[in-house]
């Protein structure tokens, strides 16, 4: 499994089983190995905290700043104070505890065999059709309640050549196009891009951005609009009024969201059947049986 699948399943069964996973958290921090290698910011009594082990447990993407570090390690003591503390008076070891141990290794099971065989099947199976026609019958529900406009915005680090950039692409080379030559020379400081992006008044600012790009007409690029970042260069690709209905590709992350967690319910549904025709089930208790299916 990727780190990439391995971290959102985590998040995923962090949401779906909260406390079992705050026990789990607490519980394995006082579980650390003695004088793992690595750089020691912080030890209590033979157990100790090493800066490798913060870094992969942190966000891999970015720096941990010297304050985040003792943050952690702040933590980290406090939990390990308390786990040996407990672990001295045998609380490690009763039934009850071991027994709630049990119980949240099962949940999270559940949730990773729902996560691998039901609900990423469910997300892999919404196609731009079933997107279309969900819009088309419930085109009531999608009106804008602001005005937005649909971009590709280009921000250069100095004028010359966000303006060399406006001529090539007026000259015939186009947007798509001098978009990748100016991404492929550094020499034209080219701090980002994004293409057909919706914007409304509160998401796109500076406001001279704004208002710049309310005057645009369709395709039609700016001129570059200094701003505390840099240069910027916009093309518009369409603007809507607020009380008018949104374009299916402004809401169809809310469609597909709305489509995921129905197909997820009609799924659970059917895989619960058929691990009920694989294996012998039997109720002993005289009141129905919520997941049988029978009414």
């Amino acid at each position: 499994m990727s780190i990439a699948r391995t971290i959102v399943l985590r998040e995923e069964s962090a949401r779906r089983f909260p406390l079992f996973i705050s026990m789990l958290w607490l519980f394995a921090a006082g579980c650390t190995q003695t004088e793992p290698a690595g750089t020691v910011v912080a030890r209590v009594n033979e157990s100790v905290l090493t800066m490798e082990q913060v870094r992969a447990d942190s966000d891999p993407s970015r720096p941990l700043s010297q304050n985040e570090v003792r943050q952690y390690a702040n933590r980290w003591v406090v939990n390990e104070l308390l786990f040996q503390e407990a672990a001295s008076r045998g609380y490690d070891e009763s039934e009850q505890l071991l027994a709630k141990v049990r119980e949240a290794k099962k949940q999270l099971t559940i949730a990773e065999l729902l996560e691998r065989e039901v609900y990423s099947v469910a997300e892999n199976a919404i196609q731009p059709s079933r997107i279309a026609t969900y819009y088309q019958a419930h085109a009531a529900e999608f009106v804008l309640q602001e005005d937005i406009v649909r971009l590709s915005v280009a921000v250069f680090a100095e004028m010359e050549p966000a303006n060399r950039f406006r001529a090539s692409v007026l000259g015939g080379t186009g947007w798509d196009a001098g978009v990748a030559a100016a991404a492929g020379d550094q020499a034209n400081g080219l701090i980002s891009y994004t293409d057909s992006t919706f914007y409304s008044s509160s998401s796109l600012y500076p406001p001279e951005l704004w208002k710049v790009a309310g005057a645009l007409g369709m395709l039609e690029v700016s001129f570059p609009v200094k701003t505390s970042v840099g240069y910027v260069v916009m093309r518009s690709l369409g603007q809507f009024r607020s009380g008018a209905a949104a374009p299916i590709a402004y809401v169809e992350p809310q469609i597909r969201g709305r489509l995921v967690m129905e197909l997820r319910q009609e799924r659970y549904q059917q895989y619960i059947q058929s691990l009920r025709a694989k294996h012998s089930v039997q109720m002993m208790v005289a009141v129905q049986d919520t997941l049988s299916g029978e009414r």
